[in-house]
């Protein structure tokens, strides 16, 4: 048997616990998820919410629960779920206490912008 052939496995052993390695070494960690209260104005849109109306409740009852904050659109997402623009933004915990008050009204949400983390230079 040829002397590299005896080496073989062992060789490939060390490769792959290399490749092991590097592989972990430069890996993501697991990301931390950000506080549910945490709502911050540089990662929202301000002025915009995700309203969920509970069935079967109508578009109307967005205007009724926050038309005094100057409605400027309001867009079907989904089932019972309405992109809402406003003019004047009262802000998320307003925006929840008003929601909590009307049993029309499932859930609300800011609109979150997310960004592509994309290629970032070191």
């Amino acid at each position: 048997m040829n002397r590299w052939m005896r080496h073989l496995p062992a060789f490939a052993i060390a490769v792959a616990g290399a490749a092991a390695g590097y592989a972990c070494a430069y890996s993501p960690g697991k990301p931390e998820a950000a506080p549910a209260d945490n709502w911050s104005q540089q990662t929202r849109a301000p002025g915009e919410y995700l309203v969920t109306l509970a069935a079967p409740a109508e578009v109307k009852a967005i205007a009724d629960v926050y038309g005094r904050f100057g409605i400027r659109g309001i867009q079907r997402l989904g089932d019972n779920v309405f992109l809402v623009i406003l003019t004047e933004d009262p802000g998320p915990a307003t925006m929840e206490k008003l929601r909590a008050e009307n049993a029309q009204i499932k859930a609300v949400e800011p609109n979150f912008l997310y960004r592509s983390q994309g290629n970032r230079s070191s």
